[in-house]
Order: structure tokens, then sequence, then C-alpha cells
């Protein structure tokens, strides 16, 4: 039985709002703070993040995951593998595609990332009421665990 397309609407809406948010409040305003390895933008950081979270990966996963078009991908990609911030590598289960992953320095530089924004994230809602971000948090994970089975 499919929901009506009011319903659809409304969730579509709240996707987008919470994209949305997400930017505002935390994406964009932590990129200006951060001091990153020279010369990244915010494409560069986001692959660094997908990487970092689901490596290794094929160019095709990652721009579906970032909806980058494969030309301006293999740039970015062939720009951060320049930086020596992430290495190709043959997929062992079929020679034709080429595995994307970080590499030692870009680990490095991720994990480095990812503390700076853990501190910056616990200090936007040091003034939130601790059951509200455990119930935040919990709700977060139902989400994620949602839109995998979508």
């Amino acid at each position: 039985m499919y929901m009506n397309l009011d319903k659809a609407k409304e969730i579509h809406d709240l996707l987008f709002a919470s994209m949305g948010l997400f930017y505002e409040k935390f994406f964009c305003r932590f990129r200006h703070e951060i001091i990153c390895e020279p010369h990244l933008k915010k494409n560069d950081i986001k692959i660094l993040t997908i990487l970092y979270q689901h490596a290794p990966m094929i160019l095709t996963e990652i721009g579906k995951r970032l909806d980058i078009e494969k030309g301006s991908l293999t740039t970015l990609i062939d720009s951060l593998e320049e930086k020596n911030l992430v290495v190709r590598s043959n997929d062992p289960a079929d020679r034709r595609k080429t595995l994307i992953s970080l590499s030692t320095k870009g680990m490095e530089e991720m994990d480095r990332v990812m503390d700076f924004y853990a501190k910056r994230i616990d200090d936007s809602l040091s003034m939130v009421d601790p059951g509200e971000i455990k119930e935040f948090q919990i709700n977060l994970q139902k989400v994620v665990e949602f839109l995998k089975k979508v």
C-alpha cells in the first residue's frame, strides 16, 4: 500500500529542510572554521568524508552519494591523489573496477577533521538539554536505519 501524495510531499519537505539545516548549522559554519589540508574545496571534503565512512568505494558509488558527475569526480579524485590524500587500487573481485580509499595521510587528516567537528558539535549543543540531545541522537539513528532500507 502506498502513502498518499500529501504525506510524500511532507517527507520530501522534511528531508530537504533537514539537509539545509545540517549545512547551515554545522557543515558550512565548521568548514569555514577548520584549517584543512591546503587548497581543499567543499567537494574535496565531502569526498574525503564519504571515504572516511565507507571506503573503499568505486567512483560510481561516490558520485551517486554526492551527486557529482563522473568527469568532475575523476578530476577531483585526481587532485586528491596528487595531494596524497586518496589512493586507487584494483578491485580484487572485478579487475575492471578501481577502488578509491583514503591514504594514510588522508586518514590522519580526516581523523583530525572529525575530532574538530565532534568538538564543535559538542560546543554547539552545550546549551541543549541532555535528554533532548539523547532523543535527537536516537531519532537520527532511526532515520539513518530507515533510509538504508529505502
